[in-house]
């Protein structure tokens, strides 16, 4: 491998989540609680992570809902956790908790009980359980049908059947998978689904995994299990055992669950592409427009007043990052926005796009270092005038990626940049138009604004339909933790995006 890249850095975590003796909020019946949790870094604004399903009358519910996060040792995550009463009239307070992921992987077995308060009171115990899960690119996928399944609904009624499966780690059961109910069906067949060996097993196919048979009830009551099996990868695809008497709880037949029709899928990822020979040409455009303010004052963006101005902290904390993909370290630097006066560079007046060296043919420096160095000595020879316009850059950057996609080329661009551009429609066409090429491009937001223009073109992409391959990504810049959030976003979104191209191209 080339890049110093690491996949073993990256730390998938999934949260499992449940709670016990939460107060009674109904007068007839019990509260239907369900679970919304947020995520936090210091400085930076909470962001939603999502909600559990409701869980119909249960005091002491095991949310279905799980939550994928990446644990990053060297910062503080905080997770706040809220649960509600959903009821006719809305939704009522039950109580809250918080915690760090660091403080859950330090726990033992990396299960951790947490005080629910409401108000200051106590009202109930929050259980969150934490399951490391490496990039997988190893599937199966089946078929499962139920033969004579005992009747869970008395004399009048069948059985409502759906499978849950559930992966063993750590004296703990997690649920990972179910599939859909079937209404009165003694002998259903369940849709073709796909999971993860990695989720079902952690890749161990000598590893037992569990399946439930349950029978989903109507609101008020509580789903019944109707029978349970263990088995293992081995078993079914190396022995070529098909079919699994269901035992009750209590013990005692319950109908058979059978395998209808099985098969291996190996899906490559990143780590796949990198070890075939996919290497990284880095971009970098750098917002010089007049709306950075001028850079003799000490309130641009761009101030040369100070020794080190938020554009310089940007530049040397990402470029420290992005050289790691390159094995030669070139960075190839570039303006947007602005009217160079470089002695060795030919352009007249405003340009909306030109290399920080002077030469369109060798526009590379070797290294974060030199990236900074030459930043500062061109700040003074750069006179700031009109908005920035990203349509050249983008451009450009699709032409040397559709050039280098035949090579195992793949292009990181990213824009350091404030919050205004003026050719947002076709920015958003520009991104539409190029997304089956081999390059992703990284917004990096420098400034206070709120990025709403910025944030448009995320939104954009997710509403297409049908749906596009999205290589966009965005974030704001915040000094000092820098290094370490775009680390996170690479680490997140970049081997998707280069999953994803290499895909399409399958397809």
């Amino acid at each position: 491998m080339q890049q110093t890249y690491n996949p073993d850095e990256r730390i998938n975590i999934e949260l499992f989540l449940a709670a016990r003796q939460l107060p009674n909020l109904e007068f007839f019946s019990k509260s239907d609680p369900y679970l919304e949790l947020y995520y936090l870094l210091p400085g930076q604004q909470e962001v939603f992570l999502g909600k559990t399903e409701v869980a119909d009358c249960n005091l002491d519910p095991n949310w279905e809902q799980t939550f994928s996060v990446e644990y990053q040792p060297d910062l503080t995550q905080i997770l706040r956790f809220q649960i509600f009463d959903q009821n006719r009239m809305g939704r009522e307070f039950m109580g809250d908790a918080q915690t760090t992921i660091k403080d859950i992987m330090q726990q033992k077995n990396s299960l951790i009980s947490l005080q629910i308060k409401k108000f200051e009171k106590e009202a109930g115990i929050l259980i969150c359980k934490a399951v490391k899960f490496k990039e997988s690119n190893h599937f199966v996928q089946w078929q499962f049908s139920g033969i004579n399944l005992k009747k869970m609904d008395g004399i009048f009624g069948k059985t409502d059947p759906f499978l849950k499966f559930y992966l063993f780690t750590e004296g703990v059961w997690c649920h990972v998978y179910q599939t859909e109910y079937l209404k009165d069906n003694l002998n259903p067949q369940w849709r073709e689904f796909e999971v993860s060996l990695q989720r079902l097993c952690f890749n161990d196919e000598n590893k037992k995994f569990k399946v439930e048979c349950v029978d989903k009830h109507e609101k008020g009551k509580y789903n019944q299990i109707v029978g349970s099996f263990e088995t293992t990868i081995d078993e079914i695809f190396n022995k070529n055992i098909d079919s699994f008497q269901l035992i009750q709880p209590k013990g005692g037949p319950a109908g058979i669950i059978k395998i209808v029709n099985k098969k291996r899928i190996h899906k490559p990822n990143f780590d796949d592409f990198i070890n075939q020979g996919t290497t990284f040409n880095i971009i970098i455009g750098i917002d010089y427009s007049s709306h950075n303010g001028v850079p003799q004052f000490p309130d641009s963006l761009h101030t040369y007043i100070e020794k080190n101005n938020i554009y310089q902290q940007a530049l040397n904390d990402i470029a420290k990052v992005l050289e790691g993909y390159n094995i030669k370290k070139l960075l190839a630097l570039y303006g947007m926005g602005a009217e160079p006066q470089f002695s060795n560079y030919n352009g007249n007046g405003y340009q909306t796009l030109f290399p920080l060296t002077g030469n369109f043919q060798n526009p590379q420096v070797i290294g974060y270092q030199e990236a900074v160095k030459t930043y500062q000595n061109r700040l003074r020879e750069i006179v700031f005038k009109g908005d920035l316009q990203l349509e050249d850059f983008i451009k450009y950057v699709q032409t040397i990626a559709e050039n280098n996609a035949t090579k195992l080329i793949y292009t990181i661009a990213v824009i350091l940049g404030q919050e205004q551009i003026t050719d947002l429609k076709q920015v958003q066409n520009l991104i539409l138009s190029g997304s089956k090429l081999p390059y992703s491009l990284i917004y990096v937001g420098v400034g206070d604004n709120d990025f709403k223009e910025i944030k448009q073109i995320t939104h954009f992409i997710d509403s297409q339909d049908p749906p596009i391959r999205n290589n966009f990504s965005f974030y704001q810049y915040q000094e000092n933790l820098a290094s370490c959030i775009l680390k996170k976003h690479l680490m997140n979104d970049l081997p998707k995006q280069v999953v994803s191209y290499h895909q399409q191209l399958i397809l």
